[in-house]
């Protein structure tokens, strides 16, 4: 396993990554991207709202887009107007962040061991990376049916495939939690 985040002299942020946990963090987002980019909202019929790139309203159909793009309001056509005005724009700054991310792991440097990579983020990328990393961990505990304050519980059969997710799920948890450190501290 890698090392936590911390805070160089110079004001960076870095972290040792396994060479598999950099493969699997760049997977990740590569993923995500692809979700955000399979799911762009339909656009509108109506001429105008066309020309404004306005999206169509509608909530996405798949769960994990539902969660990261959630409705604003409980009243159907005020979250329906939220969402025509906003889920482009919010759309696009999830990809930036999770482009943010995938930039800072392609300019991985070299770690102590032949199999180690250092990552290192600048301090005005560490809230791109803390959105994206909260954008997986949401999206993971969506496909794994983690409810919001409750903790997930981990199989004690190793042939349980949740059981390798949960890990990972947990992993991203530790990395945000060292970063936000880091980044505050």
């Amino acid at each position: 396993m890698g090392t936590a985040f911390r805070r160089r002299r110079d004001g960076t942020l870095t972290a040792t990554l396994h060479a598999g946990e950099l493969e699997l963090l760049r997977n990740l987002v590569s993923q995500l991207l692809e979700l955000l980019a399979d799911g762009e909202p339909s656009a509108p019929t109506d001429p105008l709202e066309q020309v404004l790139d306005l999206a169509s309203g509608e909530p996405p159909s798949d769960p994990v887009l539902r969660r990261l793009f959630p409705d604003a309001y409980g009243d159907e056509r005020a979250a329906e107007d939220f969402r025509r005005y906003t889920e482009r724009g919010l759309r696009d700054g999830k990809r930036r962040s999770a482009l943010v991310v995938l930039d800072g792991l392609e300019r991985a440097g070299p770690g102590r061991r032949d199999e180690d990579r250092t990552v290192t983020v600048q301090l005005h990328d560490a809230d791109a990376w803390m959105r994206a990393l909260t954008d997986l961990r949401l999206a993971l505990g969506t496909r794994l049916g983690v409810e919001q304050d409750v903790e997930p519980e981990f199989s004690d059969d190793p042939d349980d495939p949740r059981r390798y997710v949960l890990g990972v799920y947990e992993w991203l948890g530790w990395l945000q939690d060292t970063l936000v450190h880091a980044a505050t501290g």
